[in-house]
Parts: structure tokens; C-alpha cells; sequence
């Protein structure tokens, strides 16, 4: 097979045209893609999360998070508390209605989505769903022993 050099490339180009569209289609509501990803996080994880390990969750630095989780409080959909077991750490919970905009805007992805995905064959897009796994899995192979290494 020959080595398709612009894969990498071809993979950022979705992922932006994807971030755009859905920022676009949340605007209207007040939120963006990024803190999207947030909630989408915080939802998954009930008993909240620390700042830390929410922003590695995210792919985001520590100030970047912290804008973010702002807005979101300001907004009443995250609330910020001392971890119960170290004062230095913040944990951020997602609130009621931080839950309710999360099914919202779930709900605006998944037409996205669908609408995105309307003309290809369900084959093909589970297909591509298991290359991209085992893509991400590689990758975490390749970071774990740098992130290791530098502990």
C-alpha cells in the first residue's frame, strides 16, 4: 500500500470542519464546541472531576480550562469545590442545568451527525469508527512511555 501522506492532515481538516460546524450550530445557545467537550466529560463523570484531570481529558492546558470552566460557572452549568481530601485541588461538577444543556446540545450533534453521515453506508462508518480507535490506542501507546518517562 502506498503511504497516503495527507492522512494526517486529511484527519485535521474533518476535525476542524467539524468544530466550526458544530460551534455554528451552538452559537445560538451560547455555547461552543469547546465547552461542550467539558460537559461532555463532566456528564460521564458524576462525582466531578479534578481541574487537572479534566484539562487532560479535554486536550487542554491549564489556562485554557480555567476560561472555560468560568464561562461555564458563570453560566450556572459547572460548579468548582475543594476535593474533600485535598484542599489544593479543585473538583468541577456539572450542575442540573448543566445537564439539561448537555442533552440539548447532544441532541444538536447527533443531528449533525446524522445529517453528516446521511448518504454513507452504515459498513463503512463502523469501519472507520474501529480504524480510529485502534489509531487513538497507538497513539496512547506511543505518549504513555514519553508521559512516564517524565515522572
Amino acid at each position: 500500500m502506498e503511504e497516503p501522506t495527507n492522512f494526517g492532515r486529511q484527519i485535521g481538516i474533518l476535525a476542524r470542519l467539524w468544530r466550526t460546524e458544530l460551534d455554528n450550530q451552538l452559537r445560538p445557545i451560547g455555547l461552543s464546541q469547546a465547552r461542550w467537550v467539558l460537559l461532555v466529560h463532566l456528564h460521564e463523570a458524576p462525582s466531578g472531576l479534578a481541574q487537572h484531570d479534566l484539562a487532560v481529558r479535554a486536550g487542554v492546558t491549564g489556562p485554557t480550562l480555567v476560561r472555560q470552566i468560568d464561562r461555564l460557572e458563570d453560566a450556572g452549568l459547572v460548579a468548582r469545590q475543594e476535593d474533600a481530601h485535598d484542599r489544593r485541588i479543585k473538583r468541577v461538577y456539572i450542575t442540573g442545568d448543566g445537564e439539561a444543556m448537555f442533552r440539548e446540545v447532544d441532541a444538536i450533534a447527533s443531528t449533525l451527525r446524522r445529517q453528516v453521515l446521511a448518504e454513507e453506508d452504515s459498513a463503512d462508518v463502523e469501519a472507520a469508527m474501529e480504524l480510529m480507535h485502534r489509531l487513538i490506542r497507538r497513539f496512547d501507546a506511543l505518549t504513555k512511555p514519553v508521559a512516564e518517562g517524565a515522572a
